[in-house]
């Protein structure tokens, strides 16, 4: 699927849900409506969920009450770019495109500059004028437009690695460096057109809240990356993803559900057994252990994330610190 058709048919899935639960179409809803349908906010999710399971329409009051009260889980969401940080990373395209526009017309200026003079010199060696000097004048521009286009070249090539940096950025976590959900979304859609199945694992660590309740957010942070390291080192090459808040997705293409398991069940074991203690008191944190669940697919990488996902919340809900395969 196509970056065109995968944004046209997450609008599309924005307006039906604005449809479905007959809610004006302002910029607030839709931007609500967003985050729901690509998931970017796991708190907000949850709570229309369960507000609207078993059929219930939302309210306009339960919407701004969420997007109000949602706004922090929103911003320790990083598996979404930040606002701010989009900016910037737009800001910077938008001023590398205008400088190599300028670099461009600048060289092809002197190329005309040159080829004029060029002309110019020939007419003068016809006309008979002193060859020697029209010679010696040519070579300084020639030395002149080389220097110019050395230049050019050189800052061509810092954009391009500029250009490199900041759709690295847009596509990495910033807390973990692992990739986002944006780039996870187009692993997934890659291995699907190469792989005749995938495997999807939905890793969450259990009570989070509690962490960043008891100890803090820069504790909870410091939670989330030896998590995300564990689970990374653990299932290398297979790659991992912070999709939202404390919640991560693995991606096994060719991979059968039990081989999954296994690998996951590895790593579960090895979060639930590292003894975590607080850095300024060196007081132990507690126990820390995620949940998991796992599905598969051959023909719906979609219908596959949402198997994961109900697994997941089966593992939550009976135990936690567990794998359980969609059945």
């Amino acid at each position: 699927m196509g970056k065109q058709s995968s944004n046209r048919k997450i609008a599309e899935e924005v307006i039906r849900f604005l449809d479905k639960h007959m809610l004006d179409p302002t910029p607030a809803n839709y931007a609500f409506a967003f985050l729901y349908i690509t998931e970017s906010n796991g708190l907000l999710r949850k709570l229309v969920n369960d507000i609207t399971d078993g059929g219930v329409r939302l309210t306009q009051g339960e919407v701004d009450d969420m997007m109000t009260n949602t706004a922090d889980g929103a911003a320790d969401d990083t598996a979404a770019i930040p606002s701010d940080a989009m900016d910037d990373i737009q800001k910077q395209l938008r001023h590398q495109a205008l400088t190599f526009t300028e670099l461009t017309t600048a060289a092809l200026s002197d190329a005309s500059t040159f080829n004029r003079d060029l002309a110019e010199g020939m007419e003068q060696i016809a006309a008979g004028f002193d060859f020697a000097g029209v010679i010696s004048a040519m070579r300084q521009k020639t030395a002149e437009v080389e220097r110019k286009l050395a230049e050019t070249k050189k800052e061509t090539e810092k954009l391009r690695l500029d250009l490199d940096a900041a759709r690295n950025d847009a596509s990495r976590d910033a807390l973990t460096s692992l990739s986002n959900r944006r780039a996870m979304d187009e692993k997934i859609e890659e291995a699907f057109r190469k792989s005749a199945r995938i495997t999807i694992a939905f890793c969450d660590i259990d009570h989070f809240k509690s962490v960043n309740d008891r100890f803090g957010h820069a504790v909870g942070d410091r939670v989330l990356k030896a998590v995300a390291d564990i689970l990374q080192t653990g299932l290398a090459p297979y790659p991992v993803a912070r999709f939202g808040g404390e919640e991560f997705v693995a991606l096994f293409p060719d991979m059968a559900e039990a081989e999954a398991f296994g690998l996951i069940e590895q790593a579960r074991v090895t979060v639930s057994e590292k003894f975590f203690r607080l850095r300024d008191t060196d007081a132990p944190l507690g126990q820390v252990t995620f949940s998991a669940g796992i599905a598969s697919t051959t023909s719906n990488p979609e219908q596959a994330l949402q198997d994961a996902d109900k697994a997941l919340y089966e593992a939550k809900s009976s135990g936690r610190n567990r794998t359980i395969i969609a059945s």
